[in-house]
C-alpha cells in the first residue's frame, strides 16, 4: 500500500465506516483497498442490493466486498438498517439535527456528504422533517488540491484583483471541487502570481464547497476565509456584505430566482465574486432567464466552460464579457 492509500483507507475507515451498522461495515471493509481508496457513492437503498459509484460506473457489492454485475451475488440492505445507520451518523439523536435533515442531508466529520431520501412531512406548504427513511447515499468527500492550478491564470488579474468569473459545467465535472480549490488559492495566497492573497466568503448554501460539519469547514478553503453555511445565497450575500467586509465572494449553483439581484448587489459594493451555474456551453446558459439577465448585465467578466470530456475538470474554454474566446480546447 502506498502512503496516499494509507491516508485515503485510514480516512474511510476512520470517519464514515464507524458510523455504519456492523453488518454493512463488514462489507464495505472487505472491499479491495485500491477499488476502496477511489469509491465516490455508497448506496443504501431498504429491500435493494448496496451499491457503490465507482469509476464512473455503478456496482453491487457482494457480502465478501468483491464489485459485481451480478444482482444474485449483492448483500440486499434492510430498511432498518437505514435507520441504524442514520441514528450512528446523528450521534443517536436524530432530533437533534432536524434542521439538516429536512434539507435532505447531513455532514460528517471529513466533509463527507450524507444525502437521505424517505417520507417528507410538510407544514403549510413547507418541509418539516423527513421520516420513515428508506435511502443513504455516502457522498465520499476527496479534496483535490491544485486541481484549479489550469484555472486560476483566467482568474487573477493582478497581484490584488480577480476577474468577477462564472464557472459552467454539467453535473459531476468537477464544479465544486474547483471552486473549493479556488477559495484555497485565492485566500491564502498564490506565490507562483505574486497573488497575495484576499478576503473570502462563502456562501455555502447546499454546505458543499466547504463541507462545514457543526460549523468548522472540513476542506481548506484558505485562512482569510469566512463561511455562510446552509445559507440562501441572496441573504448569505447581503450577510457577507453587512458584517464581513469580504473582497471576493464565492457561491455554488446560480440561476434562480433572487440570484441576479444579489449578485449585482455584491458588485455595485465594490466586491468581486466566482461563481458557478449548471450548464453544457453559454448557450445553454442564455435559454434561463435569470443567467441571460445577468449576461446581459455584464456582471462576469469571465466565462469558464468545463466537462468531463478527459476527466472532471477539463477546460473547454474560456471568454470574456463580450463573448470573445480566449481559450478553447481543440477537438
Amino acid at each position: 500500500m502506498t502512503t496516499a492509500q494509507f491516508f485515503e483507507s485510514k480516512s474511510i475507515k476512520g470517519e464514515i465506516l464507524p458510523f455504519l451498522i456492523p453488518g454493512i461495515r463488514a462489507v464495505i471493509q472487505n472491499i479491495n483497498v485500491n477499488e476502496l481508496n477511489n469509491l465516490e457513492e455508497i448506496r443504501l437503498r431498504a429491500g435493494k442490493p448496496l451499491m457503490v459509484f465507482y469509476k464512473r460506473n455503478d456496482w453491487f457489492v457482494a457480502e465478501n466486498g468483491r464489485l459485481s454485475r451480478s444482482l444474485s451475488e449483492a448483500y440486499m440492505v434492510d430498511q432498518k438498517e437505514i435507520v441504524k445507520t442514520l441514528e450512528l451518523m446523528s450521534e443517536n439523536s436524530i432530533y437533534a439535527y432536524q434542521d439538516e435533515i429536512k434539507s435532505g442531508y447531513l455532514t460528517l466529520r471529513g466533509g463527507h456528504r450524507i444525502g437521505l431520501s424517505g417520507r417528507v412531512v410538510l407544514q403549510e406548504g413547507k418541509i418539516r422533517n423527513i421520516k420513515d427513511f428508506n435511502g443513504i447515499n455516502i457522498r465520499i468527500a476527496r479534496e483535490v488540491k491544485g486541481c484549479a492550478n489550469h484555472i486560476i491564470k483566467y482568474i487573477i488579474k493582478n497581484n490584488s484583483d480577480t476577474y468577477n468569473t462564472l464557472i459552467v459545467g454539467p453535473p459531476q465535472c468537477g464544479k465544486t471541487t474547483i471552486l473549493r480549490d479556488l477559495s484555497r488559492m485565492l485566500s491564502s495566497g498564490e506565490t507562483e502570481y505574486g497573488f497575495s492573497g484576499m478576503k473570502v466568503g462563502i456562501v455555502d448554501e447546499r454546505s458543499e464547497i466547504a463541507a462545514c460539519c457543526k460549523g468548522v469547514p472540513q476542506s481548506d478553503v484558505g485562512y482569510r476565509t469566512d463561511v455562510m453555511d446552509g445559507c440562501p445565497k441572496a441573504l448569505g450575500m447581503e450577510m457577507l456584505l453587512r458584517s464581513m467586509s469580504p473582497e471576493i465572494i464565492i457561491t455554488d449553483e446560480i440561476g434562480t430566482h433572487g440570484d441576479k439581484e444579489a449578485i449585482l448587489k455584491v458588485l455595485n459594493s465594490g466586491i468581486k465574486i466566482i461563481a458557478s451555474a449548471h450548464g453544457y456551453n453559454i448557450t445553454e446558459l442564455k435559454m434561463r432567464e435569470e443567467l441571460l439577465s445577468l449576461i446581459k448585465s455584464a456582471a462576469f467578466e469571465r466565462y469558464i466552460v468545463l466537462s468531463s470530456r478527459n476527466g472532471p475538470g477539463t477546460l473547454e474554454e474560456v471568454v470574456d464579457a463580450g463573448m470573445t474566446p480566449i481559450y478553447r480546447l481543440l477537438s
